[in-house]
């Protein structure tokens, strides 16, 4: 155990340590940070020599370690230092409760510890320890380290009041830390902010009231250039683009109202060192009363990128991709302006709508690729013959529209501008080394601005489809009359929805034969319209607008129900069995729909129809102009055992190679031909190559439209396999089927050609036959499987 000290012990050693004390205090107020450390060594040698120690030394703790980083040893004891680093904390978990709170820890005699502190004991034995001091060094709000005093060769007593007197030591050495600590963060804060400053993309700027450059950072000439300028701005507003000057003037202004406060500046242009302007995005805060600042601080950013961006997408977002004219969006924006214009100033703004014709047919022809150039060169040509003034937009797909100003133009010169813009479209165009001829048709609407953008479009639209419904090639002008056509079929468009469920629609049928012998063979269902006030609509006022609302779908999806279920009844009426088949027309739409096959599968199986009793017919434009995509849904119908034809035949485009390709059973020659051959030897020419044609490709031949006897004959010169027209029969009930029906099953064929050439001789001496023209029915005509 350690002798106590006497009382006159205790006077030197508290004599001693105060002078001590005193010295260090002196030392470490005259030292710089950058020798805290020298003046920590001093302080631990110093006490160590005066107390008699064998060992002073300083742990620092870094989170979950401590490390030995000063250490005074006496003459001949062996220093740990170096095996004292990355230390555990957990370690000495003994003392961290007493150094945490604070409290210093005395081991008079490291042997009499208890035993419940016997890992302390043995920890310290094994480093030769007899007794020891440790101080903390405490933080502002933790602690930060340790310094401590180690006997090794005898006892060491200390007072309390020595004790107190190394606590007081410590302080000053743990407020030497912080000074350091201190400074250093300082110096690094110091050297970020000189370096960021340096190369922040950042330009620091501080002005006087008057925007006159106080401070210029180093980045402000880097990125703006001004050094390189001959005379640099030396007043912010002068460096701002005129545009925005009085945007910033006002920012500037309300940043002055509110002293330290960042305000926001508008984005702007400043002037760089080569005269270009540089777009910047920049806040104000005046630190006017700020001795350090003395003015307003500017910081902007350089986001000319960004505004590249987004031009770049306002541009895209605007315009076409294919062309680059201004899209749909932008057009809109213009109309309106124009029209708020011509309210205004009281003059006239023109709307043309122009559609290439037949513009499918040549994209498919020439390849998707070719047809976009097409495009291309189709939108620069009118916009290279455009006027001074006026607007070219591309609408979608192959369409165009053009706003014409009317501040100093009548309608009719209006009229001969979009006329002439449709003649610079007719000369040959050159794509993949060929020329290509085209036309289109052009829709114009004049207003006096007191119009909506919707309404001209939709008015030029509809005048652009009567100018393709009279021919194309050619400018249709929308007036009053046209006008009332288009609310009539919006009319009728509202009155067609739901029709069928309301029972409005009826199914007739017309009546087809063997060409050779006038054998009853099936019929073609047409659809009728019985509206309750407008009475009987014609198919040729409804059939278009049920196709341009989609309404086709449900329409001719009731039709073919009904008229299976109608064959059903036919075929139970009979006294002996036969083919007897009906024909049910597909529109565009119904053939597109993903489910179609399916479809005429569970109608087939609903009404128990054999499946070769159906034929589907499609126009010949509708299977031509999308061959490729409609040709897996037809080959899944004729998979069924259902007939396919083309109807109108000979009046649209034609490929050989698809018609062979496709698997079509059935031609029916348009009755254009029909009525002419008569007449026309080159149409009685025409006739007859359908006819063969469809021999040598393995279909059958119906033709439509037939009213005399003569033609019957010559069709069945030609081979032709089966006809319908008025001569042969008119459309009529379901009843009047049923009758004419079993009167043939009744005779025998050779006489049925007869009994029919009688009853039509009979009907002709009642009175005038119907029109010739049997209006397009949504259904079409039948044939044998």
């Amino acid at each position: 155990m350690p002798q106590v000290p006497s009382s006159q012990d205790k006077l030197e050693e508290l004599t001693g340590l105060l002078e001590l004390m005193t010295a260090i205090l002196r030392r470490f107020a005259g030292l710089g940070d950058q020798d805290i450390d020298a003046g920590i060594d001093e302080a631990l040698a110093s006490i160590g020599r005066f107390s008699g120690v064998d060992r002073s030394y300083m742990f620092t703790i870094d989170g979950n370690v401590i490390n030995n980083s000063h250490e005074w040893c006496a003459p001949g004891i062996s220093p740990e230092i170096n095996n004292l680093q990355q230390v555990p904390y957990e370690t000495i978990h003994w003392w961290q409760p007493r150094l945490s709170a604070g409290e210093s820890i005395y081991i008079p005699s490291v042997a009499d510890l208890p035993d419940n502190r016997a890992a302390e004991r043995e920890l310290l034995s094994a480093q030769g320890v007899r007794s020891l001091i440790v101080v903390p060094l405490m933080g502002s709000v933790q602690v930060k380290g340790f310094i401590g005093f180690d006997s090794v060769r005898e006892h060491r007593a200390w007072s309390k009041q020595a004790i107190l007197l190394l606590r007081a030591i410590a302080d000053v050495i743990i407020g030497g830390l912080l000074r350091r600590d201190a400074l250093k963060a300082l110096r690094q804060s110091e050297q970020r902010f000189s370096t960021l400053v340096r190369r922040a993309s950042d330009v620091v700027m501080i002005i006087d009231a008057d925007t006159s450059l106080r401070y210029l950072g180093p980045s402000a000439c880097q990125i703006l250039g001004w050094d390189e300028q001959p005379t640099p701005p030396t007043r912010y507003l002068d460096a701002v683009h005129p545009e925005e000057r009085q945007l910033v003037h006002a920012a500037l202004k309300r940043a002055s109202g509110l002293p330290g406060e960042h305000v926001n500046i508008a984005d702007h242009r400043l002037r760089g060192g080569d005269a270009t302007y540089i777009w910047c995005q920049a806040t104000a805060t005046d630190l006017s009363t700020d001795p350090a600042i003395g003015g307003t601080v500017i910081n902007a950013q350089d986001i000319s990128r960004r505004k590249e961006a987004e031009q770049t997408l306002r541009h895209r977002a605007l315009h076409d991709s294919l062309t680059s004219l201004p899209n749909r969006a932008l057009l809109s924006d213009r109309l309106n302006q124009l029209l708020l214009q011509a309210q205004r100033f009281r003059h006239q703004v023109g709307v043309v709508f122009i559609d290439l014709d037949s513009f499918k047919l040549i994209n498919d022809a020439i390849g998707h690729h070719a047809g976009d150039q097409l495009l291309v060169d189709a939108a620069r040509r009118l916009l290279d013959h455009l006027a001074l003034g006026d607007t070219i937009a591309r609408f979608g797909g192959d369409e165009f529209v053009i706003l014409l100003q009317g501040e100093q133009r009548s309608q009719e010169a209006m009229l001969v501008e979009a006329e002439r813009l449709l003649e610079v479209l007719s000369r040959p165009f050159m794509v993949s080394g060929r020329e290509h001829l085209i036309t289109a048709s052009a829709g114009i609407v004049i207003s006096n601005g007191f119009d909506s953008p919707g309404d001209l479009l939709r008015d030029a639209d509809a005048a652009m489809y009567v100018a393709k419904e009279r021919g194309g090639g050619r400018v249709q002008c929308f007036d009053a009359a046209l006008r009332t056509r288009l609310l009539e079929r919006i009319g009728i468009a509202h009155d067609l929805r739901d029709a069928e469920l309301r029972g409005e629609l009826r199914v007739q049928y017309q009546p087809v034969f063997a060409s050779k012998n006038r054998q009853l063979v099936g019929v073609e269902a047409l659809v009728r319209w019985q509206h309750p006030t407008r009475g009987l609509v014609s198919p040729g006022d409804f059939i278009p607008v049920a196709e341009e609302t989609g309404l086709i779908v449900p329409i001719g999806t009731w039709v073919l129900d009904e008229s299976l279920r109608q064959l059903r009844c036919w075929l139970d009426g009979l006294d002996e069995p036969c083919d007897f088949s009906i024909a049910v027309n597909l529109s565009s739409l119904q053939l597109q729909s993903p489910g179609i096959a399916t479809l005429v599968e569970e109608l087939l199986s609903r009404h128990q129809i054999p499946s070769h009793l159906l034929a589907l017919e499609l126009t010949e434009s509708m299977v031509m102009n999308d061959a490729e995509s409609s040709s897996g849904t037809l080959h899944q119908l004729r998979e069924l055992g259902v007939a396919l034809a083309i109807d109108d035949f000979g009046t649209g485009y034609s490929s050989l190679s698809y018609l062979r390709q496709l698997p079509i059973n059935l031609l029916k020659i348009d009755r254009s031909f029909i009525q002419a051959m008569t007449e026309s030897e080159r149409d009685r020419r025409i006739v007859a190559v359908i006819c063969s044609l469809g021999h040598e490709l393995g279909m059958k031949t119906i033709a439509e439209g037939i009213e005399s006897e003569t033609q019957l004959e010559m069709l069945r010169d030609m081979r032709c396999d089966l006809a319908q027209g008025f001569h042969l029969g008119r459309p009529t009930t379901s009843e009047e089927i049923s009758a004419l029906l079993a009167r043939h099953q009744r005779q025998p064929p050779e006489r049925q050609g007869e009994a029919d050439a009688d009853a039509d001789a009979q009907a002709d001496s009642k009175g005038p036959r119907e029109p010739t023209a049997d209006p397009s029915p949504i259904a079409i005509p039948t044939t044998q499987g």
